[in-house]
């Protein structure tokens, strides 16, 4: 009887024993479900379903509202739909959860910039760097920055840092040329751009900052040839055919100049520079009625365009106009052309 007895109690064991491993798998902790939920997030993130990746986001951090992973994630996703302040909220939880994460102030700090808030961008990239003193692209943008409030010198450290730290950034060394040419840094400028191009040949506004730097270094026929690779890469390419024409001028060639401008327009009517520059070269051939009518166009487009004012008014002055010559030159002095009060002084009475 007490075999009989024992049989039965280990039978009865084995039974729960498995009862209990059916429910195991079934049952997913919250940890996991949340881990579950954020993964499906990236990858519906990853081929750009918006909507449904920050439904799995908010479900993921429900569960697990410490979950800086998905945390920073969702405020990713909300700077790339355009929530700013959403995406700030974002990154502030992930600072306090945590506070190391230099990838959490720049995305703090490029939320910031599309807000205008540039100097608390600048603040949170250096946040950034402080954090991870390698982190080139950190450099990279607050340099960009830094340019933008004129701070010239300091841009130049910081696309130097970001270059140290990535010497293939071809970028940094076209930002970096930038700064140099407003410090007057010419032939520094053109190296940069020389290494920009260098690195990655299909950098067509780099090609037309280089030749841009040529022209004012006198150097025409490198300037034309820098322009006409940065068409030849981009042929839409409107500013650096409008270039290409002003280096055509300063050659005295002003028909292809007229060209120039001419496809420049096609491409972008409104664009008063070029309508502005192919006045003056009509001006040079003597058509002088074709650059009135350029001038005029320019001024239509944009009312405070001081210089074609003044070279309306050269013209008007040829065609015997003396007093639509001094109208033009005075409202080009009212929008701080110096020439234009020049000829007010020795022209008008």
């Amino acid at each position: 009887m007490k075999k009989k007895h024992l049989l039965t109690i280990v039978f009865i064991a084995f039974y729960a024993f498995g009862f209990s491993q059916d429910t195991i798998k079934t049952f997913i902790p919250d940890d996991q479900q949340a881990e579950k939920l954020y993964n499906e997030g990236i990858s519906l993130y990853d081929g750009k379903k918006y909507s449904e990746a920050l439904q799995k986001f908010n479900e993921a951090i429900t569960i697990n509202a410490s979950f800086d992973k998905a945390i920073y994630n969702r405020g990713s996703l909300k700077l790339d739909m355009k929530d700013y302040n959403g995406a700030i909220a974002d990154f502030n939880k992930t600072i306090e959860l945590q506070p190391n994460s230099a990838k959490a102030y720049f995305s703090r700090g490029q939320a910031k910039y599309q807000l205008k808030d540039k100097q608390g961008a600048v603040e949170d990239y250096s946040m950034a760097v402080e954090k991870d003193p390698n982190y080139s692209q950190a450099f990279y943008y607050r340099g960009g920055l830094r340019f933008e409030l004129n701070e010239f010198q300091k841009a130049i450290d910081d696309f130097t840092a970001a270059i140290n730290l990535k010497p293939d950034y071809a970028y940094a060394y076209n930002d970096r040329a930038s700064a140099k040419r407003k410090l007057e840094d010419l032939k520094g400028a053109l190296e940069d751009y020389k290494q920009a191009t260098k690195i990655n040949p299909k950098l067509a506004f780099a090609y037309n900052n280089m030749g841009s730097v040529r022209k004012k270094l006198d150097d025409l026929d490198g300037a034309i040839a820098d322009f006409s690779t940065a068409i030849n890469l981009k042929s839409d390419y409107y500013i650096a055919l409008n270039n290409r024409g002003s280096a055509k001028l300063e050659k005295d060639d002003y028909k292809g100049a007229i060209d120039d401008f001419t496809s420049s327009l096609k491409i972008n009517p409104k664009y008063a520079y070029a309508l502005n520059n192919r006045g003056n070269a009509k001006f040079k051939l003597k058509d002088l009625k074709g650059a009135v009518a350029d001038y005029d166009e320019a001024i239509k487009i944009n009312p405070d365009y001081g210089y074609a004012y003044l070279n309306r008014g050269i013209v008007k002055e040829m065609l015997r106009d003396a007093k639509g010559a001094c109208a033009d030159w005075s409202k080009a002095a009212s929008l701080g052309v110096n020439n234009g009060d020049n000829y007010v002084k020795q022209q008008c009475k």
